[in-house]
């Protein structure tokens, strides 16, 4: 199985039910000799189980996992890092049935195979069994992690429950306590790290390692380490941790991301001496000295639509484009080479630009491989956003259904466009002025822009990754805990700058809030700001009520330049209360298991 890819595909024998744990189980299709006997057999059981885990990639939505077409809200549109173009369909995301994942049907088959595994230990060489075995305790592991993020306290089912008509109440397991939830998490991945192999050369691409075990840990812990010290324990319903955990937590988070370190396997993705475009080619490359756990597309199989739900107008496909703008506010969260702020709203005050793309220079280079901005090159083109004009007599048009609609010069006679090739507008889909950068395959023709036809893969953990866990966690633990741990953190978030063209940090600047802006910076449209948000407990204060705003370039036909103008953009607002650090239990559960108490403000 050397360098064979495991694509997540479901394998058409289906070998137990995906009901949940109260449910009745059906006979199984192929006895267990059948199954556990022969290497195929059980490569094809993972096989499932890779399948549905519950990695939130390009496919995910707010209904859920591998969903195809432009869909509902994404993470990105609830985070503030981005909005989409219909992003009034986030206004009852408030109902607690955003992003579903209550399934035993997992937990279920991943313990049987625990369970059952051992009993043929003697058909195979110790070096796969123990890597499958690994395998399935990091899958268990990281399907009970993806449930406790949403629920809080979740039914700890350790072993395969069996079904007993006489008997029903031994099925129906109450909420363990969240504490006991990470406790179990952190179990299972011990012993994932323990039994995995250090390289992919056992199981093959896109299988777990002891690398991605550990990497899982340090994403877990440190998820952990917030809920307690910024949560509120309220063990009645089974959320929240006492406070007195939360270093606890924290120093093992920084222990699995130092593991990860120490091994001396992974590094930075740097293959390209321009910094821009070597961030972006991180998320197209084959493969990279980064990538840690990564889900493999492919076209005939299991491809996506990344590239023709969310490039802009001027490059589309098959009809859609830009389907997820970046806010400003998020933009300004980038700094300049020299540490200073991007402070875009406030440098076109007063300022004009003969290239809108003036305003861009000398950040960051995770900007560009993260944005593309007003005027940026983008697939050998320059990228129009313009808004609109200004008139000789200082007023705006801006009403225009397409790129071809020309404005005549009342003066000079002259034609101009009055809108850009990807202009703002209803015929663009663009709100903003920006577009997702990150994850665009810009070597894509027109004709393959098209659904179902890109294979990106998913990089779902990175080394990246690793640094930021762990500075977090250190950062989060203190000089009271060990400056050697502040030192080291401080050389991991360089490390990250460095690729970037920033200038380092001392020490004293290593602050909390710097950390949290470097995660939101490196993994931005990668499906974790929102998850980071509420763990930190500050989404109710970043997200509720706002309405996110817009920068626009104007041509001044007069001055022959460009002007930006900011713009508050939806015209809703966007919700979240505190309740909503929690999902609400699946009424249908409840009904189903009496034992399962409600999270608050859900009833």
């Amino acid at each position: 199985m050397k360098n064979k890819k495991i694509l997540f595909l479901l394998i058409s024998v289906v070998f137990f039910s995906c009901q949940d744990y109260l449910d009745v189980p059906p006979l199984n299709v192929l006895s267990d000799d059948q199954v556990f006997s022969s290497e195929s057999g059980i490569t094809a059981y993972m096989a499932t189980l890779y399948n549905d885990l519950p990695i939130e990639d390009f496919r995910f939505g707010k209904g859920g996992f591998n969903q195809t077409g432009p869909g509902g809200a994404r993470l990105p549109h609830v985070s503030g890092e981005a909005m989409r173009d219909g992003a009034n369909d986030i206004i009852n995301m408030g109902d607690g049935t955003w992003w579903p994942l209550w399934d035993y049907g997992k937990i279920r088959r991943v313990t049987y195979f625990i369970e059952t595994l051992p009993r043929y230990k003697s058909n195979f060489p110790d070096e796969k069994y123990n890597a499958w075995l690994g395998e399935a305790y990091f899958i268990r592991a990281y399907c009970y992690f993806a449930m406790v993020k949403r629920y809080g306290g979740v039914p700890i089912v350790k072993t395969v429950l069996q079904y007993n008509p006489d008997d029903l109440n031994s099925l129906r397991i109450p909420r363990g306590q969240e504490k006991d939830c990470y406790d179990f998490i952190g179990e299972d991945l011990d012993k994932a790290a323990q039994l995995l192999p250090r390289s992919e050369t056992i199981l093959g691409q896109g299988r777990a390692t002891a690398y991605a075990a550990f990497t899982l840990k340090s994403r877990a812990m440190v998820y952990a380490g917030c809920i307690a010290k910024y949560g509120t324990l309220d063990a009645e319903h089974c959320i929240g941790i006492d406070a007195q955990y939360a270093d606890a937590y924290f120093q093992k988070a920084y222990n699995a991301a130092d593991s990860v370190v120490a091994s001396g396997k992974f590094s930075l993705y740097r293959k390209n001496s321009d910094l821009q475009k070597n961030y972006a080619e991180l998320f197209l490359a084959q493969s990279s000295p980064e990538n840690i756990f990564v889900k493999y597309f492919q076209r005939t199989v299991n491809a996506h639509g990344w590239d023709v739900y969310f490039i802009p107008f001027q490059y589309r496909g098959s009809g859609y484009s830009s389907g997820m703008n970046p806010t400003l506010e998020f933009a300004e969260k980038f700094e300049h080479l020299d540490g200073t702020p991007a402070d875009f709203s406030t440098r076109i005050q007063g300022t004009r630009f003969v290239n809108p793309a003036d305003l861009f220079k000398d950040l960051d280079a995770r900007f560009w491989g993260s944005i593309i901005y007003p005027n940026s090159i983008f697939k050998g083109d320059t990228c129009s956003f313009q808004k609109g004009l200004i008139l000789e007599d200082g007023s705006k048009y801006e009403t225009a259904t397409s790129y071809d609609q020309l404005y005549t010069s009342t003066v000079t006679g002259l034609k101009y466009h009055v809108v850009g090739k990807s202009g703002v507008g209803s015929y663009s889909g663009n709100t903003t002025g920006f577009c997702i950068r990150k994850y665009m395959n810009d070597s894509y023709q027109q004709a393959e822009i098209k659904e179902n036809y890109s294979e990106q893969h998913w990089i779902d953990m990175r080394y990246a990754e690793v640094y930021l866990n762990g500075a977090e966690a250190a950062v989060e633990l203190g000089t009271n805990q060990d400056q050697t741990q502040l030192s080291t953190a401080l050389t991991w978030i360089n490390d990250l700058r460095s690729r970037a063209g920033l200038k380092a940090l001392e020490l004293p600047e290593l602050t909390r809030d710097k950390v949290r802006n470097e995660r939101r910076i490196e993994l931005a449209f990668e499906n974790q700001a929102y998850w980071d948000l509420r763990r930190w407990r500050i989404a109710d204060k970043e997200i509720n009520g706002k309405k996110f705003t817009a920068l626009y370039p104007y041509f001044d036909i007069k001055n022959n330049n460009y002007k930006f103008e900011t713009k508050a953009v939806n015209s809703y607002t966007y919700t979240f209360s505190t309740k909503m650090y929690y999902e609400m239990i699946p009424a249908g559960e409840i009904s189903k298991n009496k034992n399962l108490v409600q999270n608050p403000q859900y009833n």
